[in-house]
């Protein structure tokens, strides 16, 4: 098996250990080693990528959370030239057509618009009468979404100059950040209706307009606003891009390497303590497991501080989901699957539906979203000839899960199978009703849950996005690259914000702190090979 951890490993000293190969990871080993040093990279599991890697059943092949990515159809945006400098320019995209998102209410559909303009008109459209107020959100979206560069530039700066400016620069989006998504819009407009149209991609960040920060809302409505792609050949190129460019800079990934603690002497971190007892050196230890993880499990309970658990723990781990994998044999022209993500919902109350979904056990997913990366990618039919894929994701508490979280994944026994089963068969039911068209061509159907998801990311109640990004989430002090342990360094989506290209842009600022040097001007300057 390539890349099976050795423990010859452990007789080098590097420069830096990163734990954990998800992109926040696989990003700052980038940068580390295009700079020159030595990088060791240790994943638990047998797969490397985290949220970017595939797997596959039959012939089919199906994405775990890389579902689409924005930002990326603009060669000169920072998202677009991270990708290019980090890949070096290896990784391609299909651009998602003029639709990149869709949502269903009640029957209701409503489409969103590649291009700001175009989204614009397309609301009005739907709204006329909102026009003002339509044009002042996506007009304060922009300006939020501003704010957020020096909010979390900031966090890669020297502590000095932090407290010197910091305040200054984090202010403006802290304004916005702490208060929630819904108490925003209901300064804009009194519809209720296009309050909950506006809020439909909610799914994207796990949180209820009354509960979401307006910080979080507004990044991620920007980061689609024109439109969005998909990575061509499939999600897993997005790691496997990265690791050859790791590998070929002398950087090491080794899987099936499972880090029981950090090793920290008189608060500074030196190395890492593997489960096998193996003990490995560096001057530098990057955590991409997640704050909770890192604080919580991967420091020794006598070296843990209070001022880090106490506050990290009054923010709850986000949503956890179950999900369908389905394979059908016919291609996606055959059965007019769109490139577009559906997003269904039972009524326009998204808050008063999920609070009733969350009391109300096995109920079904007040939201799903529909995903379906076969046509997406310009790719699929020459692996996959003559078959397509689907993707149906929707909330499923952990505590739901609870009953089988000790025993071994695909050995949990029949009530968990029956479980499964049941849940199946809802999803499967809802994604007929809505494409009832694929009836009869399901070849292969698939369900994960909860504790999948804490099986191969390590997150203790499955949750998808790190930390819940609530108005509380963005004020904490320490959710930034560099610790208040000595060379020990946090990189990931809790310290910016959900997703691929969050915690990509995490693993930059992770290298300017670790490095002191400004890798944006390098990215920004980095020219494409193509």
């Amino acid at each position: 098996m390539k890349n099976l951890y050795n423990s010859e490993l452990a007789n080098i000293t590097y420069d830096a250990i990163i734990i954990g190969s998800g992109m926040g990871g696989l990003s700052t080993a980038v940068c580390l080693a295009k700079s020159g040093k030595k990088v060791l990279v240790l994943e638990k599991h047998y797969v490397i990528g985290g949220f970017t890697h595939t797997f596959k059943r039959k012939k089919y092949e199906w994405d775990v959370g890389a579902h689409y990515i924005g930002q990326v159809n603009n060669p000169n945006s920072l998202i677009r030239k991270t990708f290019d400098y980090l890949t070096n320019s290896q990784l391609k995209w299909d651009d998602m057509g003029d639709v990149y998102d869709q949502a269903i209410i009640e029957g209701d559909v409503y489409n969103f618009k590649k291009g700001l303009e175009n989204q614009i008109q397309q609301m009005i459209a739907y709204f006329p009468e909102e026009e003002k107020a339509i044009r002042t959100y996506y007009k304060l979206v922009n300006k939020v979404a501003g704010h957020a560069s020096l909010f979390f530039a900031e966090k890669s700066m020297p502590n000095w100059l932090s407290k010197t400016v910091g305040g200054l620069l984090t202010k403006p989006f802290l304004f916005y950040s702490k208060q929630t998504t819904h108490d925003v819009l209901s300064k804009i407009t009194s519809n209720k209706k296009l309050i909950s149209v506006l809020c439909t991609q909610c799914g994207n960040y796990g949180l209820t307009p009354m509960k979401s920060s307006f910080g979080i809302h507004a990044l991620v409505i920007a980061h689609y606003l024109e439109g969005g792609a998909y990575p061509t050949g499939g999600a897993a190129n997005i790691h496997k891009n990265l690791t050859q460019v790791i590998e070929k800079h002398g950087g090491k990934i080794a899987i099936k390497a499972e880090v029981k603690h950090i090793i920290i002497e008189n608060n500074k971190a030196i190395g890492v303590l593997m489960q096998n007892g193996d003990k490995i050196f560096a001057k530098k230890i990057v955590s991409n497991a997640g704050a909770h993880n890192t604080f919580n499990k991967l420091i020794l309970p006598e070296l843990q501080k209070e001022e880090n658990t106490t506050a990290l723990n009054k923010v709850m781990p986000s949503v956890s989901h179950a999900c369908i994998y389905v394979g059908l044999n016919a291609t996606d022209e055959e059965l007019k699957l769109p490139k577009y993500n559906m997003w269904l919902y039972h009524n326009y109350d998204l808050d008063l539906n999920n609070e009733r979904h969350l009391k109300t056990k096995d109920s079904i997913s007040p939201v799903l979203y529909i995903s379906f990366p076969s046509a997406k990618d310009s790719e699929w039919q020459q692996k996959h000839p003559g078959t397509s894929a689907i993707q149906v994701l929707g909330s499923y508490p952990f505590n739901w899960m609870e009953e089988w979280e000790h025993m071994k994944w695909q050995k949990r026994g029949d009530d968990y199978e029956a479980v499964k089963e049941e849940l199946k068969q809802l999803f499967l039911e809802k994604l007929y009703k809505t494409l009832p068209q694929i009836k009869g061509y399901v070849d292969v159907c698939e369900l994960s849950t909860p504790l999948s998801t804490k099986h191969f990311s390590n997150y203790d109640k499955g949750e998808i996005y790190g930390l819940e990004h609530t108005p509380e989430r963005f004020e904490l002090k320490q959710l930034r690259p560099k610790t208040n342990y000595k060379n020990l360094y946090l990189t990931g989506q809790d310290i910016i914000s959900v997703g691929v290209s969050s915690a990509m842009i995490a693993g930059v600022f992770t290298s300017i702190s670790i490095l002191n040097r400004n890798i944006l001007w390098r990215i920004m300057r980095y020219k494409s090979i193509n």
